[in-house]
């Protein structure tokens, strides 16, 4: 009897030194957002896709050890949504712009599909013996491409971060660390594998970079005229690494509006230019053609993409080339996405006001516009709503820009925009980049001299669109007022 009273006793004192805990509360986890090294923003649009499986995680895996005692049990929790919040979060700083889903989806308007998943949440129970007393999470992250084909996967676990129940640290802070750890893993994992740096070389690429879908043989008119301004010339460019630039080119369109001839080789070639001759690094200059350059493009680059990398004494340089159209009510001057309505232009439509705001915002040292469009509704590159009149405006005066902005417009706000079909250009575009090849206007830090741009490309533009075409088209430059 005295045996076995001594054997309770001794079980009990080792109970007391292992530190034996029945059960662990968890009222509350912050969602932790870790940093990530990624140095810029990636200009992409992803899907990021979080099981149900892993949204409905509530509970702890209690890891047991060779020691007596420890944590017999955690009280369940919502830890699934916890990591779908630091996902999230975590995916938004790398990525312009992350949709969270919970499964595939019919849309295929995504750059990348990343699939995060939450396998296992433990604590292990530790003691000398036996370390422990730590939690750890760990997961799969798998990547695919547009067409939800599997292009990458790999099998993470979180830091270990300790925690002794009697510490004043509460558990839902140590476990919120943990799936931060955990997502950080997964998207360093992500910024680091071969086929996501392939995928985004893919996107870097001037000519490629958020390329419409092909267009047929017989629609691509430029596809069989070459200038010379399509041949670039062999120089060594500084590259100029705060430089940035959005390109668009619309040369059709889903409402079934007049084509707008050249349009998508006037923006290849532009951001070639872009590259090879002002220095602007690939990854920094988004091209945007046909069906990849709706409204909601144009949003998200202009309002969300362009301020998150600009940077004080940044240079930035936007181009647009399709068609305008005027609002017949007020006047106001539009762009014409490619999911653009001229019958509904207020909604489907891009303004010139908005887009000066947007830009105006941006702490630039210099940003350049160049539209190669017109906003009269007289025909060229320019619409308008059926039934309503071609207007005249004065686009000098009617949206003020901002004091580091310069506007070339293709026409005056009553002119039509030509097309130089025996270029394979529009007109303005092609004597735009005739002067940056051959007319000294590109200094040797990239940036342009705006005024001498102007004075070579008016006149030249002028005097085609009179005598080939028997149309007045005197581009404008547009520049703050000077008091």
């Amino acid at each position: 009897m005295r045996r076995s009273s001594l054997l309770i006793l001794f079980s009990l004192i080792a109970l007391m030194v292992s530190g034996c805990v029945s059960a662990v509360r968890v009222d509350h986890i912050q969602p932790v957002i870790p940093d990530v090294q990624v140095r810029k923003q990636y200009p992409m649009k992803v899907a990021l896709i979080v099981p149900p499986a892993t949204q409905h995680v509530n509970t702890i895996t209690i890891a047991r050890s060779t020691c007596i005692g420890g944590v017999m049990s955690i009280t369940p929790y919502p830890y699934g949504n916890t990591f779908k919040e630091a996902a999230v979060g975590t995916f938004s700083k790398m990525f312009s712009e992350v949709d969270a889903l919970q499964g595939f989806t019919a849309e295929k308007d995504y750059d990348l599909i990343i699939e995060a998943t939450l396998s296992s949440l433990t604590f292990k129970n530790g003691c000398v013996e036996d370390p422990g007393n730590y939690y750890q999470a760990e997961g799969t992250v798998k990547l695919f491409d547009n067409d939800y084909r599997q292009i990458w996967s790999g099998y993470q676990g979180s830091e270990r971060e300790t925690w002794q129940y009697w510490t004043d640290v509460p558990p839902g802070t140590v476990i919120g660390n943990v799936l931060a750890s955990l997502v950080k893993r997964y998207a360093q994992e992500v910024n680091n594998s071969a086929p996501f740096a392939q995928l985004v070389k893919e996107r870097s690429k001037p000519k490629e970079q958020y390329a419409a879908s092909a267009l047929t043989p017989d629609a691509s008119l430029a596809s069989a005229v070459r200038s010379d301004i399509d041949d670039l010339p062999a120089v060594k460019v500084k590259q100029n690494k705060n430089a940035y630039a959005i390109v668009v080119g619309v040369e059709r369109y889903r409402q079934q509006l007049p084509r707008a001839d050249f349009a998508t080789q006037d923006a290849r070639t532009t951001a070639a230019y872009l590259t090879k001759i002002m220095g602007y690094p690939d990854e920094h200059v988004v091209v945007l053609l046909n069906d990849r350059a709706l409204k909601s493009d144009l949003e998200k680059y202009f309002e969300k993409w362009l301020p998150n990398n600009v940077e004080p004494g940044s240079t930035v340089f936007v181009y647009f080339s399709g068609h305008g159209a005027p609002n017949p009510k007020t006047g106001d001057a539009y762009l014409v996405p490619f999911d653009g309505d001229p019958s509904f232009i207020d909604e489907t439509g891009y303004s010139l006001k908005r887009l000066y705001a947007a830009l105006g915002k941006l702490p630039a040292k210099e940003v350049v516009v160049a539209l190669d469009s017109c906003f009269s509704g007289a025909g060229g590159r320019s619409v308008l709503a059926e039934g309503a009149r071609p207007l005249v405006m004065s686009l000098n005066k009617s949206i003020p820009v901002s004091g580091n902005m310069a506007v070339l417009a293709a026409a005056s706000g009553e002119q039509i925009s030509s097309t130089y079909k025996d270029k394979g250009h529009g007109l303005f575009t092609y004597f735009l980049l005739k002067g940056i090849k051959n007319e000294d206007v590109v200094s040797q830090d990239g940036s342009l001299d705006i005024r001498s741009l102007y004075e070579y490309v008016k006149p030249q533009v002028s005097s085609i669109a009179r005598k080939k075409y028997n149309n007045e088209q005197a581009p404008q430059l547009i520049e703050p007022n000077k008091h």
